[in-house]
């Protein structure tokens, strides 16, 4: 079986996923976390004009003939505040107000001069070149004005996002809830990792492997269970990881065997299949399904396979149902830094670590790329594509994207 193509299995996926639902939380605990509506800013920050420096706030047009008629300014001082505080009198002209870095501009001064610019004594300073309206004032709204949208819907909170929404005193978020995604192994070669296996037998790293690169998704894992090689077994882990979790992911059973029970078990389960091949290498043995809008997406039982689907096919439908505005895989130029040759005729998704040089992006990949080969999958970050029958040579520009 040839499988469906790429592109097209990334839309069956995304065309079926839909959001898990909305929750509110309080903003110590959305770091992570997908926000869930547009916040729109309630007030400026800052609310009012503040100085960025240690200094004297006074009229700049007192400061105006300084260079053409005197080559000073004397200024009175009325009065001394620091962050937190008012002035309770209005600077006038030949007067000023001494302030601390973050204090409110007091009523009439309309620049700052820093203390390091001025000859000062208990009563005046000297100020020796002139300043313009507004000159060291950090106005009201500079950081963000009110009525501004400061984060959309879909976004992933971080801390800049996590500061603003503290510095308008939102404390409260609706948020995506946590996607929860149930981990199914299966298949009599299995013995678990702390086990030493018999002869025949590996140990169970697809369930490590699929659980980390979910949290990188921002996904919370469930391991429901191991199942044997018996449909009886894959379809009682199926129920449970149907009734616990939001989405369903397996790994082995899904290729032409005798003992490949996976899709049938999915079907005996009532699932709709959607695709039960992808045009890839490696990742084709796979089959994806539908059940009462929950999706099963069942991979490859060996690890470089499983993985590769689940990065590059799965992946956006993942992060659309976790609430990600921006879902699909962005494509970019890479660089080669070493030749390929596909030789086959299915498109190739090869894995391996972007770097920077000379300002270019290049992909660097292990040469062994075999889909049990689980020491290639270490420090990936990086997937290109090279077409069926194409042969790519070092310097070669290609199309890839980060996972």
């Amino acid at each position: 079986m040839r499988g469906v193509d790429y592109r097209e299995s990334v839309n069956i996926l995304t065309g079926v996923s839909e959001s898990v639902g909305v929750k509110e939380t309080s903003i110590d605990k959305i770091y992570g976390r997908i926000i869930a509506c547009d916040i729109t800013a309630t007030e400026s920050v800052p609310h009012f004009p503040r100085s960025p420096y240690d200094g004297y706030a006074f009229v700049a047009s007192d400061t105006g003939h300084i260079g053409q008629e005197a080559d000073h300014v004397r200024l009175r001082i009325i009065d001394s505040i620091r962050a937190g505080q008012v002035s309770k009198v209005k600077v006038t002209g030949g007067t000023c107000v001494k302030l601390m870095t973050g204090s409110m501009i007091p009523e009439g001064a309309d620049c700052v001069c820093k203390f390091e610019d001025t000859v000062q004594t208990d009563k005046e300073i000297v100020i020796n070149r002139s300043f313009s309206h507004g000159e060291n004032v950090i106005c009201a709204g500079e950081d963000i004005k009110k009525g501004d949208v400061i984060v959309r819907s879909g976004t992933e909170a971080d801390t800049g996002i996590v500061g603003m929404l503290a510095s308008l005193g939102i404390n409260k978020v609706k948020v995506y809830k946590r996607l929860k995604a149930g981990i199914i192994t299966t298949g009599d070669e299995i013995a678990d990792i702390d086990k030493t296996p018999d002869k025949g037998m590996i140990r169970n790293s697809n369930r490590y492997i699929i659980e980390s690169a979910l949290r990188k998704l921002n996904i919370k894992p469930y391991y429901i269970g191991h199942a044997s090689d018996h449909i009886r077994s894959i379809r009682r882990l199926i129920g449970e990881a149907e009734k616990k979790c939001d989405v369903i992911i397996s790994t082995g059973g899904v290729s032409v065997g005798d003992y490949d029970l996976v899709a049938k078990s999915m079907s005996k389960e009532g699932f709709e299949i959607l695709c039960d091949a992808v045009a890839i290498k490696p990742g084709m043995a796979c089959a994806y399904g539908i059940r009462r809008g929950k999706i099963m997406m069942a991979l490859s039982g060996n690890p470089a396979s499983a993985l590769t689907n689940l990065q590059c096919v799965c992946a956006p439908a993942l992060r659309r149902m976790a609430g990600y505005s921006e879902f699909e895989n962005v494509y970019t130029d890479m660089y080669m830094n070493s030749g390929f040759e596909n030789k086959g005729g299915m498109l190739r998704l090869l894995r391996g670590r972007v770097v920077l040089e000379n300002g270019r992006a290049v992909f660097v990949h292990p040469f062994a790329q075999g889909n049990g080969v689980v020491s290639s999958i270490a420090q990936t970050n990086a997937y290109v594509l090279i077409d069926p029958h194409q042969s790519v040579a070092k310097g070669d520009m290609v199309k890839g994207f980060l996972i």
